[in-house]
């Protein structure tokens, strides 16, 4: 029996970053049917505004249009308040890119 520290990397990554990873006779139907099942069922309470997301976050590095748009999305909540990026300092050691002393 293994022990739950023993699992692989892989393991403890999310399911997106799994699927985005996935061979692309996997994860471009998976993509594709969160797309259209999201824009289909988007009046049922459950379904609808998180499918679309998601899929075209599944399909971005297996087709291009699909990382255009997701990037266009995430710029345009960005701006308009949907989400927040939180920034984080840098460490007093580290020195900037491109920086040399």
């Amino acid at each position: 029996m293994a022990k739950r520290n023993d699992q692989p990397a892989n393991r403890k990554r999310g399911i997106v970053a799994r699927m985005r990873d996935a061979p692309r006779h996997v994860a471009v139907p998976v993509g594709a049917g969160l797309v259209l099942g999201g824009t289909l069922l988007a009046p049922l309470p459950f379904f609808g505004l998180w499918m679309a997301p998601l899929g075209l976050a599944i399909l971005a590095p297996h087709w291009r249009g699909a990382d255009r748009l997701s990037r266009r999305l995430l710029r345009w909540s960005i701006k308009n308040g949907l989400v927040r990026i939180k920034r984080t300092e840098r460490k007093e050691n580290e020195d900037a890119p491109g920086a040399k002393g």
